[in-house]
């Protein structure tokens, strides 16, 4: 069984046997094409995923999470996760009442955050302890998750950082 370069070089031949046109599959793989051909047959889909959850692309989901969501009070279904009441306000005044809470109180909870990626998914984590209550139990794994408006910013920059990746791989402009 002829693969990938090999499979298009000799079909090539085959379809242009009758009409005596002359290929040879060595000439074909010494041309511009043939070069393309042979980067195209190493480019994985796995390499590229990986290469696009560079450290900029996990910070922009991270500040998706934390400056889009959590500060508006919504966990990744939009929900909110709840209200300062007057109470809070008086023992904490920078809580102000009917506002969303951000938990963010001391910022230990945004700064535990991080992004583990696997071969073909990635997740999103944090130490959801504060205290004695822990964030995920109290207002559920999705106030690390994203919004489907999040999830659609995120698929626009993984195909951008995939199509730089198959260009570069490919050495095109």
């Amino acid at each position: 069984m002829v693969k990938g370069c090999e499979a298009i070089c000799t079909l090539f031949l085959y379809i242009n046997k009758e009409k005596e046109y002359i290929c040879n599959m060595v000439d074909l793989m010494q041309t511009l094409l043939g070069d393309k051909l042979r980067k195209a047959m190493v480019i994985s889909g796995q390499m590229a995923w990986y290469e696009a959850f560079d450290n900029e692309l996990k910070r922009f989901i991270l500040d998706w999470i934390q400056k889009d969501q959590l500060q508006q009070g919504i966990d990744e279904d939009g929900d909110l996760l709840g209200l300062y009441s007057e109470f809070t306000e008086s023992i904490n005044p920078l809580k102000i009442a009917g506002t969303p809470y951000t938990l963010e109180d001391t910022g230990d909870f945004y700064k535990s955050m991080f992004i583990t990626v696997l071969s073909d998914s990635f997740i999103i984590d944090a130490d959801p302890i504060k205290g004695t209550d822990n964030l995920f139990f109290k207002y559920g794994d999705g106030i690390v998750g994203l919004t489907t408006e999040n999830m659609d910013k995120l698929r626009e920059q993984i195909k951008k950082k995939y199509i730089a990746f198959i260009r570069r791989s490919l050495e095109i402009g």
